[in-house]
């Protein structure tokens, strides 16, 4: 789909091939430099290195060969050192992004470019029996927001839960439930009940190696479908599902599978044999299967001398069934950095067996997350945060900003706004800095009512709200504030006839600017599996908003077709702003 923002670059484009002087391999357009008054510019040093020129020579020649079409939005071009400057036509330019923003509604900023093409995602993958800690909710909100990327770029994504419920590891909890029952708690705390039952076994299994290798016979009893191991395995499972629930409705994430390691058992069998058949891996003396794929990566075993599995044979069973089931361009696994050798080794050898074929594997790497103190959390240390508890206490505090904030609203609806300011706010913490880089849990920060924070960019979609439900009740029937809360939260429909090419304040022209790119940053974050450049998207729309406001009053307007035009402006702000905010999963309240 082509935008306002592809149709300038396309006509700039095409008004320097008609020149002569430049070949199509020549051109890149890119931002100007800092402080040009311009739109976009060309740097022409590899062009002028083909035809032996200077680069301000060609630059200047270019100036006076180039001839813009009356009816483009490029309405003048100009030369500076080695730079060919192009700036658009405001009038024109401003109308054509307020019109586009206008019909399209939710759709702005979508497009077709994953169309025919599938991507599988991996994502969130909690253990069982164990609580979702502050090391999922990375790979969760940052997995669920390229879903809602790629989804808008025309994707078809799968979303796929990988459960951590199968290996020695279960099979120590395995004993644990068999030989002291289950505890009797539920929810969170039978969770949490659950891992401290780990834990003390996994110290008995450290010291005891006839208590080790009974894990060892369970977890492989697991495997061989024992009914027994079977039973406690998947009232783990159940139980585990059911609570982590709440907090993913909260989040609004969701799976299209939540596929167990358990799931490709039956496949298991096929993946060690192809592996030893092709040569990939062999077994040694003590019956292990190993595999060994050269010099650059470390040898790893695909099958224990006993006959279990591990991980690299069950997640290279996925990428098998994953390629035959959903035939993906691409499959993302949102992992953390830890796990970069692990991803390269069974990456390696899933494109060795052939499973792989014309299918991209990309690790989505991120850091970890530090306490206020710097410390990395862990529950060794004793500063772990839980999932639950984390969003709990980021409603807590955002309830306590939205009591002090409007006292006079109704409990209830203080109560809706506080969660979704203090959730917004743990999510747009992890996706708006490079996800590589770890990250800190710092409250005073995380819910700034200023700066770069997710309040700060709801409160200025509050504040285009409010404008406009001021507007309305001037030009429509009375609606009473019970009716607008459960209206649907769109922007306001009805707004009066306005001419776009009023709008000419620099303020006014620079918003509009940052509206017609939300459709690059929707691309370049599909494009590199970044949901920050969508988050600073939303950041710099917000700062421009605040800079309109400040400049170009809209109820208080001079005329009355400038308040009608400035009102456009607000609605199309709003409009995308909340597209914007809900690409990354945040919700985007009426009032703060």
């Amino acid at each position: 789909m082509e935008y306002a923002i592809d149709r300038s670059e396309r006509e700039a484009r095409a008004a320097l091939l008609a020149t002569g002087r430049v070949r199509a391999d020549s051109v890149e357009l890119v931002a100007p430099r800092a402080n040009v008054p311009a739109d976009l510019a060309f740097p022409t040093f590899r062009a002028a290195r083909e035809l032996g020129v200077a680069p301000p020579q060609l630059a200047q020649e270019l100036a006076a060969a180039i001839r813009l079409d009356p009816a483009s939005l490029v309405g003048g071009v100009a030369a500076a050192g080695p730079y060919l400057n192009f700036t658009l036509r405001p009038d024109r330019f401003t109308a054509a992004v307020l019109d586009e923003i206008d019909r399209l509604g939710a759709r702005y900023g979508r497009g077709d470019l994953g169309s025919g093409k599938s991507v599988v995602v991996d994502y969130s993958s909690p253990n069982v029996a164990k609580r979702m800690h502050v090391g999922h909710i990375r790979s969760t909100i940052i997995g669920q927001a390229l879903v809602n990327i790629l989804s808008a770029l025309g994707y078809r994504t799968i979303g796929d839960n990988h459960l951590g419920d199968w290996g020695k590891s279960f099979g120590v909890l395995l004993v644990a439930l068999e030989r002291d029952g289950q505890p009797p708690q539920s929810g969170e705390e039978l969770l949490a009940a659950l891992e401290q039952l780990y834990a003390r076994y996994s110290g008995l299994v450290e010291q005891d190696p006839a208590l080790d290798e009974e894990a060892r016979r369970w977890s492989l009893r697991l495997e061989q479908g024992d009914p027994r191991a079977r039973g406690l395995w998947q009232a783990a499972v159940d139980l585990t599902l059911r609570a982590n629930q709440p907090s993913y409705d909260r989040l609004g994430v969701r799976f299209d599978h939540v596929y167990g390691e358990s799931f490709y058992e039956p496949l298991l069998a096929d993946v060690i044999r192809d592996a030893l058949v092709q040569g990939v891996a062999h077994r040694d003396e003590s019956g292990a299967v190993v595999v060994d794929l050269g010099d650059d990566l470390p040898t790893f075993l695909l099958q224990r001398s006993d006959g279990g599995t591990l991980y690299h044979t069950r997640d290279v069973a996925a990428i098998k069934f994953r390629v035959a089931e959903f035939s993906p361009a691409q499959v993302l696994y949102v992992v953390g950095t830890p796990q970069e050798l692990y991803l390269r080794q069974l990456f390696a050898l899933a494109h060795a067996l052939g499973y792989a074929d014309g299918v991209q594997l990309v690790h989505v790497a991120f850091g970890t997350v530090l306490d206020d103190h710097g410390q990395a959390l862990s529950t060794r240390r004793g500063n772990m945060v839980y999932l639950q508890t984390l969003l709990d206490e980021a409603h807590r505090r955002a309830r306590s900003l939205v009591d002090q904030a409007s006292p006079e609203l109704p409990d209830h609806e203080r109560d809706e706004i506080a969660e979704a300011v203090g959730v917004g706010a743990v999510i747009y913490n992890d996706l708006y800095q490079d996800p590589k880089r770890t990250i800190t849990l710092d409250w005073e920060r995380i819910l700034a009512l200023n700066g770069n924070s997710a309040p700060y960019i709801q409160y200025m979609y509050a504040r285009c709200r409010s404008i406009l439900s001021e507007a309305s009740e001037g030009a429509t029937p009375h609606v009473s504030d019970d009716e607008r809360r459960t209206a649907p939260d769109a922007p306001i429909a009805g707004l009066p006839p306005s001419d776009p090419t009023l709008l000419s304040h620099p303020a006014e022209l620079a918003l509009v600017k940052r509206l017609a790119k939300l459709p690059i940053a929707i691309r370049a974050a599909g494009a590199t599996y970044a949901p920050v450049t969508v988050a600073d998207w939303c950041y710099e729309t917000a700062r421009a908003l605040a800079g309109f406001y400040r400049d170009c009053p809209v109820l208080a307007a001079d005329t009355a077709q400038l308040r009608a035009a400035r009102l456009q402006v607000v609605a199309a702000t709003a409009q995308a702003l909340r597209s914007g905010l809900a690409l990354l999963g945040i919700k985007t309240p009426r009032r703060l």
